[in-house]
């Protein structure tokens, strides 16, 4: 197969094996159970057909109470964390970034995850990259809030305003959240994708490949 100039790679689940996010956002609230009983209504919402906006409100109780300096040294700290743990990273897709970026690919990574938090841990890992499109926080009164969160069209929005001809690339991901920036993409590659994922994508003429 001839090298792809731009590959776009979704970070969850496909360069690491967990919800680097979600993670973070635990942390927060096992230390404060009234931020878990806050939170618990907001968890509802995951149940029905507005779980970007439950995990949304879960975020942000999480954060509430945090300065930006404070978000910034705990998004360093778990980034750095998650790079060094082997049972977080997927050391193929790693392998495949670096080879890809060598022979002359453009690497963009485009995540729902936040951006400083990705960047500390594409950073510790050591994992090259040319853009980084990803979700940001804006600081408030009461803590943190999701600003731009870069989930499902968002995701592919966001890159076509940063200028990357997402109908150019190579697209890998694990995600059906994924399936806008799929539909846009040229090429779709699957990381860990459930038979679930795999399916969907099919029945909406997305032709998908396995990492190689």
């Amino acid at each position: 197969m001839e090298q792809p100039g731009l590959v776009v790679y979704d970070l969850d689940g496909v360069i690491t094996r967990k919800d680097t996010f979600s993670a973070l956002v635990m942390s927060r609230l096992v230390r404060s159970p009234l931020r878990i009983i806050r939170s618990l209504s907001a968890a509802a919402l995951l149940l029905s057909e507005s779980k970007a906006l439950g995990s949304r409100r879960i975020a942000e109780i999480a954060l509430s109470g945090m300065t930006d300096d404070s978000y910034t040294e705990l998004a360093e700290r778990l980034g750095r964390k998650f790079a060094a743990d082997t049972r977080w990273i997927r050391c193929d897709t790693v392998h495949r970034i670096r080879r890809q970026h060598e022979q002359g690919s453009r690497i963009v990574i485009a995540t729902a995850t936040e951006r400083r938090l990705a960047h500390a841990l594409l950073t510790a890992a050591d994992i090259p990259y040319d853009l980084l499109s990803a979700s940001r926080l804006a600081a408030t009164a009461s803590g943190l809030e999701v600003a731009d969160h870069r989930v499902g069209a968002r995701k592919v929005e966001a890159l076509r305003e940063l200028g990357e001809p997402i109908e150019k690339a190579e697209f890998v991901t694990d995600s059906l959240s994924d399936l806008p920036t799929a539909l846009a993409a040229a090429r779709v590659v699957l990381v860990g994708a459930s038979e679930r994922t795999r399916r969907r994508f099919g029945e909406h003429g997305v032709r998908v490949h396995d990492a190689s």
